[in-house]
């Protein structure tokens, strides 16, 4: 192989690395989720599903995490050996969706344990 076709590759690499589809925990944006959807639940009841809803989230930006960094590694392969396969590459937006819609739901229980001034 020739230095110059190596380094093209090389280039293309690292930039396909940058550019990958699939998102890392930190940069998944909370979902909108309304408050009313929490607003006919008491305070225990608040607190217990953000409970429920903390204990699944580490897993979930865990699953988020390591969907991408699996998923760069495929990606690279892919635009290299067989470029139009790429496009259909999973880009990891179920689970994504998922851990926004919890921090969502964090927020949202957030909001109506301050307004009915729960633990006040």
């Amino acid at each position: 192989m020739s230095l110059k076709l190596s380094l093209i590759i090389l280039i293309s690499s690292a930039i396909l690395i940058g550019c990958s589809s699939a998102k890392k925990a930190s940069d998944v944006q909370s979902k909108y989720i309304p408050a009313s959807r929490y607003s006919s639940l008491s305070c225990d009841e608040l607190i217990r599903e953000a409970e429920t809803l903390r204990a699944r989230s580490p897993a979930l930006a865990e699953a988020v995490d390591k969907h991408r960094k699996n998923q760069t590694g495929v990606e690279v392969v892919t635009w290299v050996l067989f470029w139009p396969a790429a496009f259909m590459l999973n880009d990891g937006s179920d689970t994504s969706n998922e851990y926004a819609e919890v921090k969502g739901s964090l927020e949202a229980i957030q909001q109506n344990l301050m307004t009915k001034k729960c633990g006040s």
